[in-house]
């Protein structure tokens, strides 16, 4: 809680995510004829709000006063600012972003840590504004950039000791512009990838349509191409299928 009275009776200290759903529009607008796309945005939306269903190692990550909304093309996630609450937020955001993946629909967002109001019905305050930040003005590829008071937090013994019972944590990686953003890949590094092993193929396949789909729009391709690099460099690792790239045909000249 915060110490000006007023203010404490309305804000606490929380972690927030605000994540936007890349081609919201076009999924809608193409709703009509391919109702399976819809269906399965709104069925992973449904179960976001759930927070007994995200695992790590096969243990239950435990909630400190989990709540998610989702608002036309925007996501939004909270917890307590607790090392408990990152590791299940974190956890929450890792497994929501791989099956909306899996299903073609492309995330960007930003985490803050700061004052929070945040209700079943209501949310907002500073720390929501920085998170919107983030992924508004740059995040810019399809990824959930981390403030730097929450990648402290992160970094901590705290945080852990608090993961001392997991093998693998959700984690953060650094990218080449700077800025560390959440390694939604990481549990498909996993050995056993438990949960996850019939995702791998769509991720590539939706990856693949999409950066294919992409080559007349650069703005559009300048994304996708970010994305299918990330899941390059995982499938490498993996023994997965990578996506493959346009080739000009004149410097690839048929082999006879």
């Amino acid at each position: 809680m915060v110490d000006d009275a007023n203010s404490g009776a309305i804000y606490t200290e929380r972690y927030v995510a605000f994540i936007d759903i890349l081609g919201f529009s076009d999924v809608v607008r193409q709703s009509t004829f391919f109702p399976w796309r819809v269906a399965s945005l709104i069925s992973i939306l449904e179960q976001m709000a759930d927070p007994q269903q995200y695992l790590l190692d096969g243990l239950l990550l435990e909630a400190d006063s989990f709540k998610a909304q989702s608002f036309s093309d925007c996501i939004v996630m909270s917890e307590n600012a607790s090392p408990g609450g990152l590791l299940h937020l974190l956890g929450a955001l890792t497994v929501t972003s791989v099956k909306l993946l899996a299903k073609g629909i492309f995330t960007r967002g930003g985490i803050a840590k700061g004052l929070l109001h945040h209700t079943d019905k209501v949310v907002f305050g500073p720390a929501m504004i920085e998170a919107y930040r983030l992924e508004s003005t740059t995040a810019k590829y399809p990824r959930i950039l981390v403030d730097k008071a929450t990648h402290v937090d992160y970094k901590s013994p705290t945080y852990t000791h608090a993961g001392a019972n997991y093998s693998e944590l959700p984690a953060f990686r650094f990218d080449n512009d700077g800025p560390p953003f959440l390694d939604i890949l990481a549990p498909l590094r996993l050995p056993t990838a438990d949960g996850f092993e019939e995702d791998i193929p769509l991720i590539r396949e939706e990856i693949q349509r999409s950066l294919d789909e992409a080559i007349y729009e650069p703005k559009h391709f300048e994304k996708v191409r970010w994305l299918a690099i990330y899941w390059n460099e995982l499938a490498l690792s993996i023994g997965a299928r990578t996506v493959d790239f346009p080739q000009l045909d004149h410097l690839n000249p048929k082999k006879t």
